[in-house]
């Protein structure tokens, strides 16, 4: 199930993206390793050296000072699968985890071509893998959330986000795409605002209305689409043009039916350790890499293969 990505590792180098953060301030998800250069009077191991070590991994398309690198990772790593076999092991024996072995080198090799050190690597790659353990999962209660795709999904992406973070904004074509394209995922959110953000909470609150009168995405879309210049008063129009009554809108603020749902969903991301937006699960496990459609689609791959199987991975 999946692909190998023997194409290019191309596809899956994807810049790390920012957060907005409980403090005010924009930080990256994952700590951004600075770039490294190769010595430019050292030895680069050449493709053909680097394909005798990696039969059938792309090496071509790797950065020739990254060839050795990704060699000695694949090693001494083993494979995520639980075969036991290092990451070259796998593919020099032709092994069945060779598949996996091609999978997990092509997350490395991402980490390696960002700037990350071989230790850094190894980490975002155990800790990726490490996410699929059933200990590491999350149980998100899901009630007053609006969702996107199929009820029987078998993936469920759920992502907590402020309307006003420009990351979120940034998100969220990138999540609605993997639904669209992808008949076994489904996409629930969850109201995460942000003291530092003026107008999220009102935001939020106009959200759940719209959610609670069938209108809840269009509005979703409208609101980030006009996050930059959010106002009390521009609020209360979106809702207008999404074909709502903004006086029903103030008359449910007023009441305070809104606020205990967003007050609700933010109590239960910080529950879940949530500091900063985007965060998103997958069927409850936190995604731990930067967001992009080819990393996003990776990992929804894993994820169908791990529950088609059980909570395991196949060994073919």
């Amino acid at each position: 199930m999946g692909r190998t990505y023997s194409s290019s590792i191309a596809i899956l180098v994807a810049l790390c993206i920012s957060a907005c953060s409980e403090n005010g301030r924009a930080e990256p998800q994952q700590p951004a390793p600075a770039a490294r250069q190769a010595d430019p009077d050292g030895r680069q191991m050449s493709v053909e050296e680097a394909k005798q070590e990696l039969p059938g991994f792309p090496v071509e398309s790797l950065p020739p000072y990254l060839r050795e690198t990704l060699v000695e990772v694949a090693r001494d790593e083993f494979v995520y699968d639980g075969a036991p076999f290092t990451l070259a092991g796998c593919l020099k024996e032709d092994k069945p985890c060779k598949r996996h072995a091609t999978r997990g080198l092509t997350l490395v090799a991402n980490q390696l071509a960002g700037g990350a050190s071989p230790s850094e690597a190894l980490a975002a790659y155990n800790r990726y893998y490490g996410s699929f353990d059933p200990k590491s999962r999350q149980s998100i209660d899901l009630t007053d959330a609006p969702c996107l795709g199929p009820a029987d999904a078998k993936v469920t992406l759920v992502e907590f986000a402020d309307y006003e973070c420009p990351y979120c904004a940034a998100a969220a074509p990138i999540l609605h795409q993997a639904v669209q394209e992808n008949p076994q995922v489904r996409l629930c959110f969850q109201h995460f605002p942000l003291p530092s953000h003026d107008n999220a909470f009102s935001a939020a609150q106009a959200a759940v209305y719209a959610h609670r009168h069938g209108k809840f995405w269009e509005l979703h879309e409208l609101i980030f689409r006009n996050q930059q210049r959010l106002s009390s008063q521009v609020i209360k129009d979106l809702v207008q043009q999404v074909g709502l009554d903004p006086q029903g809108l103030v008359k449910a603020v007023a009441d305070d039916e809104l606020a205990p749902v967003v007050e609700k969903q933010r109590a239960q991301g910080r529950a879940l350790g949530i500091t900063g937006t985007p965060t998103i699960f997958v069927n409850g496990r936190q995604f731990t890499l930067p967001l992009s459609p080819e990393l996003l689609r990776f990992t929804i791959e894993d994820e169908l293969e791990w529950q088609t199987h059980g909570g395991k991975w196949a060994n073919e």
